[in-house]
């Protein structure tokens, strides 16, 4: 007997179990009636609810003998690992972890120090942050000096929401006589704004959708007395997380500007803009470069909130360093971002009709300023090379024209097309110092070896001085002005606006080339400004952590609804025995790979001999598609699948083919409106392919978001459509210079109503006529699906080409391949629950608006291979040979924005997800060499479907 009363002890005493995974492992030993009574014990319900604990003890006592010692032994071993640590206030988080794994850690463990193996912070946000929390409680409730105080004390630190008035009410009764200094910390945890005149808010409860949330904020706006209190009543009572975009929460927005309980006016309760974006965020950015622990500490406080008395020393003991490489490209990218183009210079004459290559600063003022230089240098015997001053022989008679040409480089800066550097390359550097450098006034110890390999190691990529000692020999002469233009070119736009370049012109037509938008500037001395309706990630400083938090850049161009700051390390990655640092891009066999914060991201090529096919799992090439629950559309069933989606997460049929609004799932009222998209997280189980419109009151107070209806007629939003009873054709302006109908099969596997709404959703068109066939997923500029698919003519004969994978035709342009973080995705999604903020077409979005040449299109959708095929297209039909090389730059230069992790791209939460890009067009393969695909043999087919 003493074995059943040690265990009914140990079972008693804990009060603190989670975990219910380890109970689960001691019913294995088991079978019958035993085994089913003790799968029902969830130590995570028993560390909650007693009553739990009680019943499931009775229960294993009626079914479960003693005489099964296995059982009990291992039943007895494992409540003992956990009563250890069952006074560890961090027993209350356990129920919060993701991983079964971590919640089994959690439950045997006594202290955050014995979750390290187990539990990963990147992946278990709100777990660690619940950690934080019992710890901040620990601290505060520690000295009470009596159990009323303690147990008072610990209600306010049991949940991430913020303490209602009776459990603020208990600590104050419990705590404030005897034990002031609890009262007090209590208190400075749940400091709270006082609401104000709450009554001008009322009518925003009337745009709900949600009865329940309607009757809430009623509620709420009568009765709560602070804006905390406000908040969290409305996110419980069905209105949401607050977001711009939800319809209660942007009434109470464009209502006050600020949050329901706030004054309109500055009061100390509002946050600084400081607190929330930094000095420069786009700049802090750029910190976790930095190769060196004091350039990483110093670049941090500089840019979030010292930069008066740091920035000094921050440019003269880090970015003079030839070791920071890294972080001077970064925080030169965030200054002189590289653009395509130069043009109108009067003294660097051979820089001029350089419309494919990139500069930071071809300007006139730049001009100027190299002829400025050269002038000096003949005066004074000395040249200023990144910050070393280097004496000369006379500069006259020593390579005249090369100086020149380096002046020229060194204030224009010309950019390496892949890593965006600007140095000049070792060898030019070496023969000008060894030609006409002055040895006896050189440093002693300096020789020109030295100094160029501090001003551009060797091996390094590079700018090469011969490309610029003449002409540009390819556009000379070119009406290079009508051919590519870049209206966005120099800022035309104030300092808080976006230039957003006009594609949608009809031909014949005069149109603004560039609109301004407004948008949120990253910080006080911040040159970046990100758009409106933009999701922002930004850093946080915190001690020894790698922080970040979420706002979103409203319509007005003002930063709000920021998140709680969330951390994860950026942790190396092990592939076999093998590390790979953060941020590293690799390949296993065919497949490009990335590394960000400990997690592997692989594209899903089928690498080898091409057995039976060349698309991945082996699957065969026959066309019958399904549509995912994340709103993509797969050719087969088992190309689904070998994505990761399981037999319940698709239907039988394309997307296109499925009416998400049948059956309604709109209310009462509510008119339901098709809206697809591809979401690439399904954390939440669910990826929205509608939207419900309410068009029973004004449509003047919505957001103007336009759209086209299948009339071609455009409308400023949804319930302007809804209330003319139109029907819509696709989201955006009415385009021009596509056709209107027609159905067309994209590059996406989907049947789209026209090219007009292919190219609206962002999608190429593969070929015109209803999906029939799945092209094979071979690395080459050409058709790959026979004589079934006619494809059209390429704009160009051997013009760079690429096919995407699974489709049938290959087209003219630049292209791309983008690996997307899962994990990063997930996490967003766990914040901002807008699953349109990350789907594949805010991606694409976000992408075109870093497209500065007015004659490209970017088109993009998520592959069969796991990754995002972008491909930047001229938009004539005809296009020039200057227009397809410029395009063709501009996917590359996208690709260098991915590959350097560019603060342009890591500050929206959209491109943040993007960890790895690989330029993939190649010239096109002409009729003769082209490969097409053969029809497969029955027992071909057969075999394939055998691998399945």
């Amino acid at each position: 007997m003493s074995r059943w009363i040690l265990l009914v002890f140990l079972l008693v005493s804990v009060l603190q179990l989670s975990a219910a995974q380890e109970t689960l492992h001691c019913c294995t030993k088991v079978d019958g009636s035993c085994r089913l009574a003790c799968v029902k014990i969830s130590l995570v319900a028993v560390a909650v609810n007693p009553k739990e604990l009680s019943t499931r003890v009775t229960e294993i006592r009626k079914y479960c003998s003693q005489e099964q010692e296995l059982f009990w032994a291992c039943m007895n071993e494992t409540i003992q690992d956990i009563t250890r640590g069952a006074n560890w206030s961090g027993r209350l988080c356990c129920s919060q972890a993701w991983s079964s794994r971590c919640q089994t850690s959690c439950a045997r463990a006594s202290s955050r120090d014995d979750l390290k193996s187990d539990c990963r912070q990147s992946d278990e946000i709100d777990f660690f942050g619940c950690l934080t929390r019992q710890e901040d409680g620990d601290d505060c409730c520690l000295p009470a000096n009596s159990k009323e105080c303690r147990n008072a004390c610990a209600a306010v630190f049991r949940s991430e929401r913020t303490p209602d008035r009776e459990t603020r009410e208990a600590v104050r009764e419990a705590c404030a006589e005897r034990s002031p200094r609890v009262h007090q910390c209590v208190k400075n945890h749940t400091k709270l704004t006082p609401a104000h005149n709450t009554d001008k808010y009322l009518h925003c409860c009337e745009r709900s959708d949600d009865s329940n949330c309607t009757k809430t904020c009623l509620r709420a706006m009568r009765t709560m007395t602070t804006d905390r209190e406000i908040v969290d009543t409305l996110r419980d009572g069905g209105c949401g997380d607050p977001m711009g975009s939800d319809m209660v929460w942007a009434c109470f927005m464009q209502t006050g500007q600020t949050a329901p309980g706030r004054k309109s006016s500055g009061t100390s309760g509002e946050v600084s803009r400081i607190d929330r974006t930094g000095i420069d965020s786009a700049k802090l950015i750029c910190c976790s470069q930095a190769s060196s622990g004091s350039c990483y500490r110093l670049c941090r406080l500089t840019f979030f909130n010292d930069w008066n008395r740091l920035i000094g020393s921050f440019y003269s003991d880090c970015l003079s360093q030839p070791s920071e490489e890294r972080l001077v490209r970064c925080i030169t990218e965030v200054e002189e971002p590289c653009e395509l183009g130069c043009d109108g210079l009067s003294f660097c004459t051979n820089l001029n009709h350089r419309p494919t290559q990139l500069f930071r600063s071809c300007s006139r003022q730049f001009d100027e300023a190299a002829q400025l230089d050269v002038a000096l240098r003949q005066q004074q015997g000395f040249i200023n090379m990144s910050s070393f001053l280097l004496p000369m022989r006379n500069i006259s008679q020593c390579s005249p024209e090369t100086w020149k040409a380096v002046a020229c480089v060194l204030h224009t800066k010309p950019c390496h097309p892949a890593s965006h550097i600007s140095n000049i390359c070792y060898e030019d550097c070496l023969d000008l110092l060894n030609e006409c450098v002055d040895d006896t006034r050189l440093p002693q110890g300096s020789t020109p070896e030295s100094l160029c390999s501090r001003l551009s190691p060797q091996g390094a990529s590079c700018i090469s001085l011969q490309d610029f000692m003449q002409p540009n020999p390819e556009w000379v002469g070119a009406t290079l002005d009508l051919q590519v233009t870049s209206p966005c070119r120099g800022d035309p736009c104030n300092e808080s606006q976006v230039c957003v370049v006009n594609r949608n012109c009809p031909a014949g037509k005069v149109c603004p080339k560039y609109s301004c938008v407004d948008g949120c500037r990253l910080g006080d001395v911040s040159k970046y400004v990100v758009p409106q309706r933009t999701y922002m990630r930004l850093p946080v400083v915190k001690v020894g952590k790698n922080c970040f938090k979420i706002c979103h850049c409203s319509a007005k161009g003002v930063t709000e609804n920021c998140s709680k700051s969330f951390c994860y390390p950026y942790d190396s990655c092990m592939y076999g025995s093998h590390k790979i640092n953060h941020s590293d891009t690799f390949y296993i066999e065919c497949n490009q790979c990335s590394c960000n914060a400990g997690e592997i991201t692989c594209s899903k090529k089928h690498c080898g001999t091409r057995a039976f096919s060349s698309l991945p799992c082996n699957c065969p090439p026959h066309h019958m598609p399904v549509c995912g629950k994340n709103g993509n559309t797969y050719p087969s069933a088992c190309l689904a699948k070998c994505a990761g989606l399981k037999d319940a997460d698709f239907k039988i049929g394309p997307c296109s083919s499925q009416d998400p609004c049948d059956p309604n799932p709109c209310g009462a009222g509510l008119r339901c409106v098709p809206s697809r998209q591809v979401c690439l997280s399904l954390v939440h189980n669910v990826c929205p392919q509608f939207e419900c419109v309410d068009a029973r009151t004004s449509c003047k107070g919505v957001p103007h978001e336009k759209v086209c209806d299948t009339d071609n007629q455009e409308h400023p939003n949804l319930c302007f459509l809804v209330q003319y009873n139109k029907r819509l054709a696709y989201k955006g302006p009415c385009l021009a210079n596509c056709k209107l109908t027609g159905v067309v099969c994209g590059t996406d596997g989907q049947n789209h109503l026209s090219e007009c709404a292919a190219l609206a959703a962002r999608v190429a068109v593969d070929y015109e006529g209803p999906c029939q066939a799945v092209g094979l997923a071979l690395p080459t500029a050409a058709p790959q699906c026979g004589a079934t698919v006619r494809c059209r003519p390429l704009a160009a004969a051997g013009c760079a080409a690429a096919t995407p994978p699974g489709s049938c035709c290959p087209a003219c342009g630049g292209a791309l391949r983008l690996l997307v973080s899962q994990k990063q995705a997930d996490r967003a999604a766990l914040i901002v629950r807008k699953t349109a903020a990350f789907s594949v077409a805010a991606v694409l979005d976000a992408l075109e608006r870093l497209v500065q040449t007015a004659e490209c299109r970017l088109l993009g959708h998520l592959t069969i291979e796991a990754d995002i095929f972008v491909q930047v297209r001229p938009i004539s039909a005809t296009p020039s040979a200057l227009q397809l090389a410029a395009c063709v730059a501009e996917a590359e230069k996208l690709a260098a924005l991915v590959q350097t992790a560019n603060p342009r791209l890591l500050s929206q939460l959209s491109l943040s997800l993007l960890t790895a890009a690989a330029v993939v067009h190649e010239p096109a393969a002409t009729a003769a060499s082209a490969v097409f695909a053969p029809a497969w043999p029955l027992a071909a087919l057969l075999a394939a479907l055998l691998v399945l």
